[in-house]
């Protein structure tokens, strides 16, 4: 056989093969992501306590499985550009907040919908793109909340205190007003 040829054959061979073992690997990977992960079921809604988080601590995903003894959120001194606490992205969908301390976190992107946030005080927070609909923010303090482009759609917001709050692009659709 000519050297070039052989060459050219050694080098498909070699290709193959490390292609293969590429792929191998990455389904190897894949599979033991996927088998890390553990989907929590809807019926998860009735859990309620919260673990108090370190303000260092990256982004949050998903809300604490349940709200033991109404933890309060404490943010660490004031800063005017960014929240004490980053709950961005949490998943607090349907559960009961009642009497947090939620002032200066950051809530942008958060899934609130259905939550009891009845007197709850996020004056300050940043729920920017949050979803709100069908929240109960009755008599809560939103006094400088950043609301800009969340979804308050058929939220109630009876005696709420929206004073400065950010309401550009805000979905207001049958929400309950002051």
């Amino acid at each position: 056989m000519h050297p070039q040829k052989q060459r050219q054959g050694l080098l498909l061979t070699l290709a193959a093969i490390l292609t293969g073992a590429t792929i191998f690997a990455g389904v190897g990977i894949y599979v033991a992501l996927k088998s890390v992960e553990k989907p929590r079921s809807s019926s998860d809604t009735s859990d309620t306590s919260i673990s108090p988080l370190d303000s260092q601590v990256p982004v949050e995903t998903t809300a604490p499985s349940t709200i033991e003894n109404r933890t309060e959120i404490i943010p660490a001194p004031y800063s005017k550009n960014k929240p004490a606490k980053n709950l961005g992205g949490v998943n607090w969908e349907g559960k009961n907040l009642q009497g947090m301390n939620l002032s200066q976190v950051n809530l942008g992107g958060a899934n609130l919908k259905n939550t009891d946030l009845n007197g709850v005080d996020l004056s300050g927070a940043n729920l920017s793109g949050a979803n709100l609909s069908h929240a109960n923010l009755r008599n809560a303090n939103l006094n400088n909340a950043d609301l800009r482009g969340a979804n308050l759609g058929n939220a109630n917001l009876q005696n709420a205190n929206l004073n400065a709050a950010k309401l550009d692009g805000a979905n207001l659709t049958g929400t309950v007003m002051p």
